[in-house]
């Protein structure tokens, strides 16, 4: 997730990044940046993600922490719920 957000925008962990790269797992490829979110990198991080049953989120205490998959289902659900412009990178 991290050699992503500094593929596509020079950055260790963009803010939302966990955010952006879930929702490209469902939608498919897309523009991130001055790169993209290519299907071998989805398919990349579905394989890890499904591996460890596991995402990594950013926290503010703990910074890249990993959350389990339902939990983080119902995470990324709430938060788009309640601002949708999360995914807007």
């Amino acid at each position: 997730m991290s050699d992503l957000s500094e593929k596509c925008y020079s950055a260790g962990w963009l803010e939302n990044l966990e955010y952006v790269l879930w929702d490209a797992s469902i939608t498919g490829e897309r523009k991130f940046g001055q790169d993209i979110v290519s299907q071998q990198d989805i398919d990349q991080l579905m394989q890890l993600s499904n591996d460890c049953n596991c995402w990594i989120y950013f926290d503010d205490i703990t910074e890249e922490t990993a959350i389990d998959l339902a939990v983080w289902r119902q995470k990324f659900e709430t938060a788009i719920s309640l601002n949708p412009d999360i995914l807007k990178s």
